[in-house]
This record gives C-alpha cells, structure tokens and sequence, in this order.
C-alpha cells in the first residue's frame, strides 16, 4: 500500500491519502482517506501500518494521483468542487461497492452523493428518503467512512442542528473542530 500526505492549514490537519496503483493499468484504487490532528501522527501511522510513503515531489508517477492532490487543495481553499465526482473523472477506483457492500449502506452514500456543497442533511432526512428509521445503522455506515471529504460524511448534522459526530468520534475537540472547518469551507457557518 502507498500512501502520500497533504498538510492543510485551513482545516488544521494532516489528510492522509492510501492508494494502490495499479502499473498495468496505469489506475490508482483509492483505500482511504484520514485526517491526522499532527503531521507527525499521520507520518506515525503510515510507518506501524508499513504503508510506502509518496512524497509530493512523485506524485506525478501515478497516475490521476497529482491531480487529486491539487484538486483537494482547490476544495479547501473554497473552490466548488464535488471531490466524489472529480475522482470518478480523474479513473480513480474508489472501490464504493467494495467499501460500502450492502444495499443499505449503498442508499446512505448515495443520499450524500447527491448533496451540493454547501448542502446539510440529518440523520433523520436520510432515513426517510430511503423509508428507513435505522438512524444509528445510518450513523455507523458513516463513522466508518473510508473516504472522507470525497464521501462528505462531514456535511451530516443531527436532526436538532448540533454538530453530531465525526470521524467516529462525537465529543473529541479536534474532531468536531475539523468537522466544522469542513463546514465553513462550504460557507455553512450556523450548524
């Protein structure tokens, strides 16, 4: 497994990227997107998970890899940009039907496919698209998001405005902070 890293200075974070690249087909498959509070904790966890790094000098070898790159750069410093969409254009195998493997969970992320930036929904307004009132399952298929920012899990609060959880965590400071800057990124300033 590859795995490259960008250091933002909007979000306060480090997004760590793990990739696979596939030479013959010149395609990269996308594992997962995290973010780190420290540069040093997401350079921590690419060593113990024995991930090679990609430094951002070499990026250009793989292929759509470089352009991700500048492309969540674009998103984060406010540019309206659907990263989910960019990354299909771009022939990165996000590996959605591998990630998210039931039918239920497939609803879920299609449901947040198809909010525009800037956009909020609930817990709640997804379960009752999809006719459900599993709003924890809908919850747990989001903490466990493999790809965050391109599946903008960030832009579901909970039905009585707060902030809800992030990333798994739902009363972690840096999460929630993180959480918000992603929303004031998209000029959502008021959950």
């Amino acid at each position: 497994m590859l795995s490259t890293y960008i250091k933002s200075e909007q979000l306060k974070a480090t997004i760590l990227i793990s990739f696979e690249f596939k030479a013959k087909e010149q395609k990269i498959k996308l594992d997962e997107v995290k973010f780190f509070e420290k540069e040093i904790q997401a350079i921590d966890y690419i060593k113990r998970m024995g991930y090679e790094l990609v430094l951002e000098k070499d990026l250009i070898n793989y292929s759509g890899l470089q352009e991700l790159h500048e492309v969540i750069l674009n998103f984060l410093s406010g540019k309206n940009i659907n990263l989910y969409d960019y990354s299909n254009n771009l022939n990165i195998d996000l590996d959605i039907y591998n990630k998210f493997p039931t039918d239920f969970s497939q609803k879920v992320i299609n449901n947040l496919m198809n909010l525009n930036r800037g956009e909020i929904t609930t817990y709640f307004e997804i379960g009752s698209k999809m006719g459900s009132k599993a709003y924890r399952a809908i919850g747990n298929i989001l903490r466990r998001n493999p790809l965050p920012l391109i599946i903008p899990c960030h832009r579901v609060i909970k039905k009585n405005g707060d902030l809800g959880g992030f990333m798994g965590e739902s009363d972690k400071g840096w999460q929630l902070s993180l959480k918000r800057n992603l929303l004031k990124i998209e000029q959502i300033t008021n959950p």
